[in-house]
């Protein structure tokens, strides 16, 4: 499930990359996130020239305190995880993944929150317009998979996971992709309501950038960034508990399939990203 597209999917790319992805691919990210968090932001308002350097300005501080506060939180949740999973999981060890990102999370938007503000303060009224297209254009982007009839988009999501799952413990055995499939397959199908949820947070950041000169647009935009989840439709946060819940039984059963070796993998891939995140805080 992909989250809101302004800012949400660089920040969480780049910024979150340390509990996302591996090795250089956190690296080339993280030391580039100025330029692609920019280019995302042109991409939505197309900036004028005043705007792109308001932007880089901004983004220096931001990006600069969040590696010195940040990654070091970052590290020390790795560690952590390959400790528990050198163990082996438990329910108990899945809420604490899931709390620690959405706490990592919250962090990392509550920062864009202030001076997000003062950037919509300086979008025109020409932009606005544009930005409604771009918002729209994305988002049609994910109509395809709508199409799909329910199995063909569960057998693609299925296949996204055992991808996944391949690049942290190794190969597979025919009875572990099997088994892996099989609860990748009886995950819910919550597209179309994301679709829905999607479509009305969009509006909201189309009205908040409208009222960029009335009432509290930090407030209103840090609840727009932190707070997606919990401002969304009551019947579509029930079915993203169900969702998480059915993830993290779905993370169990993977633990309980892994092998020795596997497990050593995982720890390994664990252990070399904090490094990196290590030496990411010190550059």
């Amino acid at each position: 499930m992909k989250t809101s597209r302004i800012l949400i999917f660089v920040l969480t790319s780049v910024l979150l990359a340390p509990v996302i992805f591996t090795g250089c691919a956190t690296s080339l990210l993280y030391n580039h996130a100025d330029w692609l968090i920019t280019r995302q932001i042109d991409g939505y308002f197309d900036l004028n020239r005043s705007q792109r350097s308001f932007v880089t300005s901004r983004l220096n501080g931001i990006l600069d305190g969040h590696r010195r506060e940040a990654l070091p939180q970052y590290e020390t949740v790795l560690h952590e995880a390959a400790m528990r999973v050198q163990r082996g999981l438990t329910e108990a060890d899945v809420d604490w993944a899931a709390t620690e990102y959405d706490r990592l999370r919250a962090d990392l938007f509550g920062r864009f929150s202030t001076d997000g503000a003062d950037f919509i303060r300086l979008v025109n009224d020409r932009q606005i317009p544009y930005l409604k297209q771009s918002l729209q254009t994305r988002l049609s982007k994910e109509e395809g998979l709508l199409h799909d009839d329910r199995r063909t988009r569960l057998t693609k999501r299925t296949e996204r996971i055992l991808s996944l799952t391949r690049e942290w413990l190794g190969n597979l055995s025919p009875a572990q992709e099997q088994d892996i499939s099989r609860a990748a397959m009886n995950l819910p199908d919550i597209l179309p309501s994301w679709y829905t949820h999607q479509m009305e947070r969009n509006r909201q950041l189309v009205e908040l950038v409208e009222a960029r000169q009335q009432g509290d647009t930090p407030g209103r935009l840090k609840e727009w960034l932190v707070n997606q989840d919990k401002t969304a439709d009551p019947e579509f946060r029930d079915m993203l508990r169900q969702f998480k819940g059915r993830i993290g039984e779905l993370l169990l059963t993977i633990d309980r399939l892994a092998t020795p070796e596997q497990r050593r993998h995982v720890i390994a891939k664990l252990d070399d990203l904090a490094k990196t995140v290590h030496g990411l805080s010190h550059t």
